[in-house]
C-alpha cells in the first residue's frame, strides 16, 4: 500500500521529501503502524511526538490506510 508523510524542519530532512517540498510517498506493508514505518525508514519515533490525520491527532501507533496522507509533528521545544 502507499501512503505519503509530511513534515517540515528537521524531520523534514530526515524524511527526505520527493513528492513536493513535505511530502514523500512510501510504499509499506498493509498494518504496519506510523512508529513500524518510520523504523523502516530509518528515523527515530522519539523524533515525532503525534501524527495528524484527517483533522484529527493520533499516536505512533496509529495504522494507517491505502492513500492516506499524514503530517509528523516533532515535539515542541524551546526557551
Amino acid at each position: 500500500m502507499v501512503i505519503y508523510l509530511k513534515a517540515g524542519s528537521e524531520l523534514r530532512h530526515r524524511l527526505k521529501p520527493d513528492i513536493d517540498y513535505y511530502t514523500r510517498r512510501i510504499e509499506t506493508d498493509a498494518g504496519k503502524t506510523i512508529k513500524e514505518v518510520l523504523i523502516d525508514l530509518g528515523i527515530n519515533p522519539a523524533l515525532v511526538a503525534f501524527v495528524y490525520t484527517e483533522g484529527k491527532v493520533k499516536s505512533l501507533g496509529f495504522i494507517p490506510s491505502d492513500g492516506q496522507s499524514i503530517t509528523l509533528q516533532p515535539p515542541v521545544s524551546g526557551g
